[in-house]
Formats: structure tokens, sequence, C-alpha cells
């Protein structure tokens, strides 16, 4: 089975995503667009995302898009079983989850999903919809697919450590993120 992936979202964020969907081996899957409000972050991204996987990268010029109705291009080059990855700030997701239905495409959204109520009613409202349409949702959460804290969940329900009265966990990893970017070249346009 083929498979059609566009990329929307800022560099960097999205290229995880891209990547994971792009390293499956359950089928041909194919990044076809790509699409961001800046084009350094598109350049980037797809710099980074053919680096990894040169054969799945198929995007050519004409699907390669920038501005904030960038998405809605993107998502008009896939077709039924297609998939979006949605790696914008939350902020945007609404409309972009909204449109992306209306198009019949599966759905990838990168975390955070919402961040206030108003937009988690939306965004419910909006599956709901996806529902009825049989179109798939997917969201990254990172504990969600990790196998094992799945099997210690399940040791933890099954009784193996008794009764909880409390707990407290912490996620300890080496530095990620903006803090730790590096310089921006000053030849380079936003």
């Amino acid at each position: 089975q083929s498979v059609r992936v566009a990329l929307v979202g800022p560099g960097g964020r999205g290229t995880g995503a891209a990547g994971d969907a792009l390293s499956t081996t359950g089928g041909d899957v194919r990044l076809v667009a790509i699409a961001d409000v800046y084009q350094n972050r598109l350049n980037s991204s797809l710099k980074s995302l053919q680096g990894e996987h040169k054969d799945k990268v198929k995007v050519p010029d004409d699907n390669k898009f920038i501005g904030f109705d960038a998405y809605k291009k993107a998502i008009d080059t896939l077709g039924k079983g297609d998939v979006v990855i949605l790696t914008t700030p939350c902020g945007f997701r609404p409309i972009m989850f909204k449109y992306a239905i209306e198009k019949g495409v599966n759905v990838f959204m990168e975390k955070p999903v919402t961040v206030d109520g108003a937009s988690s009613r939306k965004m419910l409202e909006l599956n709901e919809e996806a529902k009825k349409k049989n179109i798939k949702v997917g969201v990254g959460l990172m504990v969600r697919h990790c196998k094992g804290r799945q099997q210690l969940f399940d040791r933890i329900k099954g009784g193996e450590i008794g009764d909880i009265t409390s707990m407290r966990a912490y996620r300890i990893h080496p530095p990620v993120g903006s803090a730790f970017t590096e310089p921006r070249n000053p030849n380079e346009k936003s």
C-alpha cells in the first residue's frame, strides 16, 4: 500500500514525526508535500529528512508551501488514505484539523494538542466529525506508545507492588528543544 504524507509545521519539531512515519516498513510511505510559515525552517526540515530518508522524500518544488495558508495547499496535495502531520503550535490545530477532515485526510498531530478548555472542546467536536468520516487520528503522546511504560502500568494495575497510596513521577533526560539551537545565520532570511 502506498501512503503519501504532507508535513505541516515549524522546522525541527516536525522532522521527528515525519522521520518516524518514513521509517515504517509496512508499506510505501513517501513525503510529497511540506508547509511552513518560514522558508528557512521548511528548508531545514526538508534537508534533514532528505539526509535520513533520501528515497522516501519526493517533494517537488511546487509542493513546498510558505505562509499562513500553506497548510491548505499541502493538504490539497493528498488524497483519501493519505496522512497530514500537524506539528504547528496548538493554537492553529483546530482550523488545520477541520480542513483535513473536510478533505478526508488522516491526521497525525504532535503534542500538545490543546492548551485550554475551549480548544479542547473544539478538538473533541472535530474528532467526532473525523470518526463519522472514518478518518484515522493519531497523537504523539510519548508515554502512550512506550511498551516499557505500558508493561509497568499493567504490572502496577495487577497489584505487583501492592496498594499505591501516593505516586510521583519525574521525566529525566538530556537537554532538548530550542534552548540549545545553533546560532542563526545572519545571511539567511526568515
